[in-house]
């Protein structure tokens, strides 16, 4: 059997000092009937089984905000977050594999990001038109999760924060833009499993340095 989800939540749109604020929203409540994982115990049966494990559920608030001051003309600061309890509220299989009051798989306990573009117009023009500057520092960040349900298969997933930033210049039918990422080279693992008994990671992309160029015809 699949997955039975009740899933209850009430959420919000305002637009907030004139307009120049924007903050969109839900705060929800999920309950999981009958999760379902891959199992290996022994006691049970010398075989992989797929079984409805657990019974579960998720709260946590979401959310994501613009923001255009009128008194900073070309500023404009941005985000999103989230804020997510989990908990395997009983199990359905008598196995130790799963345990009562863990957390949910790949569910960071906060996660969010946050971002300023300052846009101004430069004096220099080329070919008639007038070139227009930004400059965006951007910031990443997330807590710690695990990759499984299934005591003998986790792995934690450290919390992780990164730097970013854009800076360019366009016209009306192109632009051009040096872009960072992952300023200060950090090591983040973003997702894991086992595979014959290896751990397997996919990392975070280490520091990216490049340019780019985009025309319209």
């Amino acid at each position: 059997d699949t997955d039975d989800v009740n899933n209850y939540e009430v959420g919000w749109k305002t637009e907030l000092f004139d307009n120049s604020l924007r903050f969109n929203g839900s705060a929800f409540f999920v309950e999981v009937e009958g999760l379902q994982t891959t199992i290996f115990d022994p006691s049970i049966v010398n075989l992989f089984y797929s079984d409805n494990a657990a019974n579960a559920e998720l709260k946590g608030v979401e959310g994501d905000f613009q923001w255009a001051p009128d008194s900073i003309d070309g500023l404009t600061v941005a985000g999103a977050f989230s804020f997510l309890d989990t908990e395997i509220t009983e199990v359905l299989v008598p196995t130790d594999d799963v345990k009562e009051g863990s957390e949910l798989a790949f569910a960071p306990s906060y996660q969010g990001n946050l971002r300023a573009r300052y846009e101004w117009d430069l004096e220099r023009e080329i070919g008639g038109e007038r070139l227009r500057a930004h400059v965006m520092p951007r910031i990443v960040f997330s807590g710690s999760s695990v990759t499984d349900v299934i005591e003998i298969n986790k792995m934690e997933l450290d919390s992780y924060v990164t730097l970013g930033a854009t800076l360019g210049v366009s016209a009306r039918k192109w632009s051009a833009e040096l872009f960072a990422t992952n300023l200060t080279n950090e090591y983040a693992e973003l997702s894991g499993s086992f595979i014959f008994d290896r751990k397997r990671v996919q990392p975070i992309r280490p520091r990216t340095i490049g340019l780019r160029v985009s025309y319209d015809y």
